[in-house]
């Protein structure tokens, strides 16, 4: 059982079932919109787990730095590239790094994970340590994707599209970009895909979104 203080924290075996068929190149995507949306600049991977993303990084020569509550996830990154920048956090203390120090941060599949007070607490210190003009992005399964909620008895802070932006918005970050994928509500076939897609590209409802993902801004200083 996942005592409260662990709350977040990946139990014993999570990622050894979860990512051990995973490699570097299926964040390639992730690392492209960073690259696409946000300037050059260290970049902080919150929740990093096996550090599959600090090695993408990597492998185009930028300043990445992980944090992660999983021992057992950090050695698994380091056990397969002993040079990543990973480290030792748990999401229920301050990020222990200085004001304005990161470019952009990461959190891919992790809010979902933590307890609301946590999340938003999280999001407040990611304002805090990204420079003026610095960007966040976040990842999230939506609270209407019920297999999410069935699949992982970890997800216990499942959030629609509407509830992220305005945890964004309430830490202060501006110029909002949500970038979700529709619900398979008419199957999986290209045909039901497809028409799925362009319902909801025209009513863009919370109930239709399988994801809670959006990009961000820190304001610039005046």
């Amino acid at each position: 059982m996942i005592q409260k203080e662990d709350l977040g924290v990946a139990p014993p075996g999570y990622h050894q079932c979860h990512y051990r068929d995973r490699d570097w190149l299926a964040y390639s995507d992730l690392l492209a919109r960073v690259v696409k949306y946000s300037r050059p600049g260290p970049i902080l991977d919150i929740g990093a787990g096996c550090g599959f993303f600090l090695e993408a990084g990597m492998q185009w020569g930028l300043q990445c730095v992980g944090i992660d509550g999983s021992e057992e996830g950090i050695f698994i990154a380091k056990q397969r590239v002993p040079s990543v920048d990973i480290r030792h956090h748990k999401l229920s203390d301050p990020l222990p790094f200085p004001d304005s120090c990161f470019q952009t941060a990461v959190m891919n599949q992790v809010i979902e994970h933590l307890e609301p007070i946590v999340a938003m607490r999280t999001t407040q210190e990611i304002f805090r340590v990204l420079r003026p003009g610095g960007m966040v992005l976040i990842l999230s399964p939506s609270k209407a994707n019920k297999k999410e909620w069935l699949a992982d008895p970890t997800h216990i802070n499942l959030i629609s599209p509407t509830e992220l932006r305005s945890e964004l918005m309430a830490c202060g970050f501006e110029n909002i970009l949500s970038f979700d994928s529709p619900l398979n509500m008419l199957g999986t076939s290209w045909l039901g895909r497809g028409v799925m897609f362009v319902i909801f590209k025209l009513l863009k409802m919370d109930a239709l979104s399988a994801t809670a993902n959006a990009l961000a801004f820190k304001p610039n200083a005046n």
